[in-house]
């Protein structure tokens, strides 16, 4: 009986998470701007406040987030410019490293009707998946639309927390109980202060590894060396998997147009980077606002990520330390020791 109850259990437990997934996945359009202009929030109120101090609530909220959209769209043109202008010469020597690569299978006995039988398997899938691929560029135009939407969204949200956030959080807490209200204001302030503590230290963290990355590959003349430091920059924000497949990124970059010794100089940085990160960064500067073992950070990131792609790795992290801080205070707990 005792079985046969806990199977019952365990069985709507399921049907209920399976739902709340399947619900998530349709309202992702909403989700989405949510979870980000809150990121986004956490990220500039810091700008937001300093502001409040010489201009009224709403100037000061539009002002934080112009100086946040400008500062976006001119990395991006930043970006786009180098890579223009490096483009022929990064283009050329792959080229370069390709023909290298195919001397040295010669070499290793892979001769030129291999090579050659390689290329026509490749040009015969394109031809065979065609029609899945136009398929895959038409949901991309969709999704585009979607994007934009997202984004137009996400700007909104932004505006109305910089400005109103205080008031929106009351406005929330209105129809609770009194004692229910206070537990929920308590825990609310316990999360935003993780969120705001793991955002800032992990935007740190990442403008180092941003920083020191786009200047190895600087001084080592390798091409698009501002948009690799930008792609680590961002890639930080995602834990474990996003620094290793932006330094994977640069790492191949770096080998095709410098060479072995080149490429294995960046992958000791890379190493270098990643113990001093472990060791010294992540316990200095966000430890005292995540406090997951790592086992706990690898399963809450692969969950987030097979739930919601990047937007859930991104987000996995931080809500799990938000859930761990602040659950103790909503159930009228105390809060875990720093």
């Amino acid at each position: 009986m005792l079985a046969a109850g806990w199977s019952w259990r365990l069985l709507v437990l399921g049907v209920v998470a399976y739902l709340v997934v399947r619900v998530l996945a349709l309202l992702w359009l909403v989700l989405v701007p949510i979870v980000v202009a809150l990121l986004v929030t956490a990220l500039v109120r810091p700008l937001a406040v300093l502001l409040q101090r010489r201009l009224p609530g709403p100037f000061s909220a539009l002002l934080t987030l112009l100086v946040a959209l400008l500062g976006l769209a001119g990395l991006g043109w930043l970006i786009d410019l180098r890579f223009t202008q490096e483009l022929p010469s990064l283009t050329g020597e792959f080229l370069h490293t390709i023909r290298e690569l195919g001397a040295t299978l010669a070499r290793l006995g892979v001769g030129e009707p291999q090579l050659a039988e390689l290329q026509g398997d490749l040009v015969r899938w394109v031809q065979e998946n065609r029609s899945q691929l136009l398929a895959y560029l038409t949901t991309g135009t969709g999704f585009a639309v979607e994007i934009a939407t997202a984004l137009v969204l996400t700007v909104f949200i932004t505006f109305f927390l910089l400005y109103d956030g205080e008031r929106v959080w009351r406005w929330l807490l209105g129809p609770l109980r009194p004692r229910a209200a206070a537990r929920a204001d308590r825990a609310g302030h316990i999360a935003w202060t993780t969120l705001t503590g793991y955002v800032h230290g992990t935007a740190i963290i990442a403008t180092i590894h941003g920083v020191v990355i786009g200047l190895v590959v600087s001084l080592l003349h390798v091409p698009l060396a501002i948009p690799l430091g930008v792609l680590v920059f961002l890639g930080s924000f995602i834990p474990i998997v996003g620094e290793l497949i932006a330094g994977s990124v640069a790492v191949v970059v770096t080998l095709g147009t410098q060479g072995l010794l080149a490429g294995l100089i960046l992958i000791a940085v890379l190493i270098a980077e990643g113990q001093l990160e472990a060791h010294l960064l992540q316990p200095l500067i966000v430890g005292r606002y995540v406090r997951l073992h790592p086992l706990a950070i690898g399963l809450v990131l692969a969950t987030g990520t097979v739930l919601g792609g990047l937007v859930g790795a991104v987000v996995a992290v931080p809500v799990a330390a938000i859930v761990h801080r602040a659950w103790p205070a909503l159930a009228g707990k105390s809060a875990p020791e720093e």
